[in-house]
């Protein structure tokens, strides 16, 4: 379904790197939101274009297995807390949250027992997954354990969770396919016949639109 992150960049940043990029952050702040082009990931690899906001959080960043070529929007929350890949040229929306844990139903069954409680029940943990080249809309929610497929579209305002093929169109509360981005890249490659030689270096193969069934889904 999904792909192991490129490793077409894989030289780890020197010292000065992953210090000019943790002031270039902070600098940035200065003159309100803005978006932060290079990324040093948790084991060091400095990923030159991949953007991220710096109004947008990332817990556990040891964890986070990133691509390059990925945008990051505005206001969003990653936890990669259990283990999140975000895969090469995904783009994430604003006010987006990726979760791989939930206490929600711990804390009510714990009550003010929660805190000193070691090992918690109904305490949901998961990583998720972002194929490679996908796109999240803004205020969309990933739940612990979503797998997405490469190539793949979550609409804005979903809450999505399970596993989804590749080439899924995803909406809704909660999210299920509605779609496959097949059918629009193929309308798009025949139009514009010289940019099939980028989507095969990612894709490996040229899009076929799926067949429609009679309730108009593919």
């Amino acid at each position: 379904m999904t792909t192991k992150t490129s490793a077409a960049i894989n030289l780890k940043a020197p010292w000065w790197r992953r210090r000019f990029q943790q002031l270039k952050m902070l600098a940035s702040r200065a003159w309100g939101t803005r978006m932060v082009g290079g990324f040093v990931r948790g084991d060091g690899v400095f990923l030159p274009h991949t953007r991220i906001s710096n109004t947008s959080h990332v817990f556990a960043r040891e964890r986070l297995d990133v691509g390059d070529h990925v945008f990051i929007g505005h206001f969003s929350v990653l936890d990669a807390t259990y283990g999140l890949r975000i895969g090469e040229g995904c783009q994430i929306g604003f006010f987006t949250g990726i979760f791989t844990h939930s206490s929600h139903a711990a804390i009510r069954l714990y009550g003010r027992a929660f805190v000193a409680t070691a090992e918690k029940k109904a305490y949901f943990t998961a990583p998720v997954e972002i194929g490679d080249y996908s796109f999240v809309g803004a205020h969309a929610t990933l739940l612990p354990g979503t797998v997405l497929g490469r190539g793949s579209i979550v609409s804005a305002y979903s809450m999505v969770s399970g596993t989804h093929p590749d080439f899924a169109i995803l909406a809704g509360q909660p999210a299920k396919q509605v779609g496959d981005t097949r059918r629009m890249d193929e309308r798009l490659l025949r139009e514009h016949p010289e940019l099939q030689a980028h989507y095969l270096a990612w894709a490996g193969e040229l899009p076929v639109a799926p067949q429609t069934t009679k309730d108009g889904q593919a």
